[in-house]
């Protein structure tokens, strides 16, 4: 697990999601940044120049840059996600100078995806590794009480069809979580089965937001962290 998420941390920062500073709106009073809340929660201040501070919308005064707002440019995409279920947003610090700007939002831009993909492709793969040989139709019968049919007649139409692969792409994630924790590898509830389905979704469509408000960034912490526990335990 450490080796997947390090190369990760290498390849994937918040540079790829964060707007440059010469990009950003800015304004040089509270009242000038008042008519750019209709589209932004945070304005940085002040218009030319270094960014000083920040007005936030729902506060009369200028905000200061507090230390725990910065992030540095290397930090790793996957660490985003906490950092930003903690704050909503983060400016993004280079040298010592402000580089760009964060929100919440900007995980649903395509770049995100990518690691959280591999991530889950890495746990998926490691954990069919640990049981793809033990499986049975006795198994199947035993994880699948009410539908084992359904995966025994597909992989025996595999078999007719001279394609079987043993039971590879019989199970989709959601069945292979199931089977883990029939094999006692895992113990992971309904709900948390669902959560990494509905992320594993989301991420592999184009067309999905993985975040609509700011509460959903917990959701998607708690399975980032998911994916991490499961891989440590199956390395």
């Amino acid at each position: 697990m450490e080796k997947i998420v390090s190369k990760l941390d290498r390849i994937f920062s918040v540079q790829d999601i964060m707007t440059p500073a010469e990009m950003l709106v800015r304004a040089s009073s509270r009242k000038d940044a008042g008519l750019l809340f209709s589209k932004y929660d945070v304005v940085p201040y002040p218009k030319i120049g270094r960014i000083q501070g920040f007005f936030q919308r729902d506060l009369n005064e200028l905000c200061d840059l507090t230390p725990d707002l910065l992030v540095s440019d290397t930090t790793s995409l996957l660490s985003m996600p906490i950092l930003l279920d903690q704050a909503p947003f983060r400016f993004i610090i280079s040298a010592d100078q402000i580089a760009g700007y964060v929100h919440y939002s900007d995980l649903n831009k395509p770049a995100m995806k990518v690691p959280l993909f591999v991530l889950i492709q890495a746990m998926e793969r490691k954990l069919w590794d640990r049981i793809e040989h033990k499986i049975t139709e006795d198994v199947v019968r035993k994880a699948f009480p009410d539908n084992a049919h359904k995966f025994i007649k597909k992989q025996a139409q595999a078999i007719k069809g001279n394609v079987d692969i043993g039971w590879t792409s019989v199970f989709t994630l959601p069945d292979i979580l199931r089977l883990v924790n029939c094999f006692k590898v895992t113990n992971l509830s309904t709900e948390q089965i669902e959560s990494l389905r509905l992320i594993r979704n989301d991420v592999a469509h184009s067309d999905r937001n993985l975040i609509s408000k700011h509460r959903d960034v917990s959701k998607l912490v708690e399975v980032l962290r998911l994916c991490q526990s499961i891989l440590k335990k199956v390395d």
